[in-house]
């Protein structure tokens, strides 16, 4: 998982100093969930990205599984840079947070017999469309809905305990399985600091982020 993780941070790097994409930092926290979504999906199972500004790490994902080819990277991440239905490999483009989950749900009650995933951010668990999904889940008995939480601790405004203090004992009995990981990871100046919600590279800075992940 290493060696495929420092490839995927690279081209998260890389193709988002190219457009000018910001979102660094939520990208780079969730690449380990990602290739271990991707690892136990099997044939028939879906998968919603629903961590709305992480989207350049699926995408880059999407890159090292050949689904995408690499110089298209950068055109998917000129605008801002959400999940896109247009983007090979996305059922469902979520847009603002609180989106992905419920649909994941609905595609869960759709057809118990196939697992859909979906990867949702500590933020989002803000949001209100988050917590009628997992009481529609739990009532529904959808077993079948895997709940991944990118909990870095870190949202737009600050600290998420700070901005809005969320119960985990009651999310683990909801069926959330929650991830503790690192925004920015893999880049040692981007690393626990939220001034990479948004901040863009420079070239300097650029250089050092590829020196870091070189192989």
């Amino acid at each position: 998982m290493e060696d495929l993780a420092r490839k995927i941070r690279r081209h998260i790097i890389e193709a988002s100093y190219k457009a000018g994409a910001c979102h660094i930092g939520s990208a780079m926290s969730c690449v380990e969930i990602l290739i271990s979504i991707d690892r136990q999906m099997k044939r028939g199972d879906k998968f919603i990205f629903s961590k709305a500004s992480g989207a350049a790490a699926y995408y880059a994902l999407l890159v090292e599984k050949g689904i995408i080819p690499e110089d298209k990277l950068v055109y998917y991440l000129k605008n801002y840079p959400l999940p896109s239905k247009k983007v090979p490999g996305v059922i469902f483009g979520g847009g603002s947070l609180g989106h992905g989950l419920p649909a994941a749900t609905g595609l869960a009650l759709a057809d118990r017999d196939k697992k859909v995933y979906c990867l949702i951010s500590d933020a989002e668990l803000q949001e209100g469309t988050t917590w009628e999904s997992l009481l529609f889940k739990r009532h529904h008995e959808l077993d079948n809905l895997i709940i991944y939480c990118d909990w870095n601790d870190q949202q737009a405004c600050g600290r998420v305990n700070e901005v809005l203090d969320i119960p985990v004992w009651f999310l683990e009995q909801m069926g959330v399985k929650m991830i503790r990981t690192i925004k920015g990871k893999g880049i040692s100046f981007c690393e626990d600091d939220n001034n990479w919600h948004y901040q863009n590279l420079t070239p300097k800075l650029y250089e050092k982020a590829m020196r870091e992940l070189a192989d």
